[in-house]
């Protein structure tokens, strides 16, 4: 049993460096605009050798395999199938780091070791850097409302995403110290802010989609099956629905101007969807891929998360990727009575899910770290439950 447990905190020590090397990536990213100009076209390989290296510390390719892993299968499938679809329809190389990166993710974070002194870390770190992002960098990098160092909505959008991980630290906090609640409240004040400042419909969209889940809804509704259905089929499938609603209703020429944006609800997502549609339909198995040039958007960029895996990767890639996230996310449900935390977390993915309807951020590999952490603390107590339970199997064996 001891030394189970030395292999077990090798492995979190191991895995933790691993993961603050990926935080420390994702914080230059954002706060160093010429870092993000030097990496842009490796952060994807950058993101899959370290997920790799997490996966050959916590995983037993082998044990797993023998044990009919359903996760692990369905991961090497999606791995294989969206290669073979990139070499079929001669696609550029970098999206398969795109999809096989976020298919790790989900199952990694179901599977691998966590331990509490890691989560409070994360936790930490994220506010830490948050508090050196509002007090330090954002001063200089808005400063002059005519010339930013970084795209508006992007900055609204990382704030609030790396927010909602602080967030469930802010409620770990809370579990043992009432007061905490009040940062909760600033940091909820604080998004809106930001989200409004920057007139950032993603990152309202992000915050409102989060409140309502973490803070309107009851906590007892999460622990209903239906209605954690009802609330994945909304994130995903939703997302597909909202897009072909859009393109029908964009096609008719109706529009008008949101209150407190820049932009009409119709400002060319519809026109891309219908032109990538229009490839998709001939390729669904396969999928598009990213050779391809489309003439409604100055670049490739699919505008839906969700879109995105099922134009570019085809009907298969997509599916797997549904297993993956709801195999993972449903697990979660488990311990969502005994800590807020869980709901906290699932809330917070299920809100990019949302705002992912008109962007790509649930699945950009920038924010890798942020999907990692979030559903790690989603799944908390179910991994540390599974840790428990091969340690007391292998005393019994040996």
């Amino acid at each position: 049993m001891e030394e189970k447990k030395r292999r077990t905190d090798v492995k979190a020590v191991i895995t933790t460096i691993l993961l603050l090397i990926l935080f420390v990536f994702y914080t230059l990213t954002f706060f160093v605009p010429k870092f993000y100009g030097m990496t842009e076209k490796y952060v994807g390989l950058f993101v899959f050798a370290i997920l790799v290296l997490v996966f050959l510390v916590n995983v037993n390719i082998m044990d797993r395999l023998k044990d009919k892993d359903k996760g692990l299968i369905a991961l090497i499938a999606l791995a294989v199938v969206t290669a073979a679809n990139i070499l079929i329809v001669d696609s550029g190389y970098g999206c398969f780091f795109v999809a096989v990166n976020f298919a790790m993710i989900f199952y990694l974070s179901s599977v691998m070791s966590f331990e509490k002194w890691q989560l409070w870390l994360f936790g930490a770190v994220y506010t830490g850097m948050l508090i050196w992002w509002f007090f330090g960098v954002y001063t200089w990098m808005f400063a002059d409302y005519t010339s930013f160092a970084m795209n508006t909505n992007t900055a609204a959008t990382f704030t609030v995403f790396s927010m909602m991980c602080v967030f469930v630290f802010f409620e770990g906090l809370a579990e043992r110290y009432k007061a905490a609640q009040l940062f909760i409240v600033i940091a909820l004040v604080k998004c809106l802010q930001i989200s409004l400042y920057h007139r950032s419909r993603g990152a309202f969209a992000m915050l409102l989609a989060f409140f309502v889940l973490r803070f309107v809804i009851p906590k007892r509704l999460w622990e209903k099956k239906s209605f954690f259905n009802t609330v994945f089929i909304i994130a995903t499938f939703g997302s597909l629905a909202f897009a072909a609603a859009y393109m029908i209703v964009g096609k008719s020429g109706a529009n008008f101007k949101m209150p407190f944006f820049y932009k009409n609800v119709f400002s060319g997502r519809e026109a891309i969807w219908l032109e990538m549609w229009e490839m998709f339909r001939k390729k669904p198995l396969t999928g598009i891929g990213t050779n391809v040039t489309i003439t409604s958007f100055f670049e490739f960029n699919v505008h839906n998360a969700m879109l995105n895996i099922l134009f570019i990767h085809g009907v298969i890639v997509f599916a797997l990727t549904i297993y993956l996230m709801y195999r993972n996310l449903f697990a979660a449900t488990d311990q969502i009575a005994a800590r807020n935390m869980a709901v906290t977390a699932l809330a917070a993915v299920f809100a990019v899910c949302i705002e992912s309807y008109i962007d790509v951020d649930l699945i950009w590999t920038d924010y890798s770290m942020n999907v990692m952490f979030l559903l790690l603390a989603a799944n908390f107590n179910k991994i540390r439950e599974r840790l428990a339970e091969d340690g007391e199997d292998n005393e019994r064996q040996s």
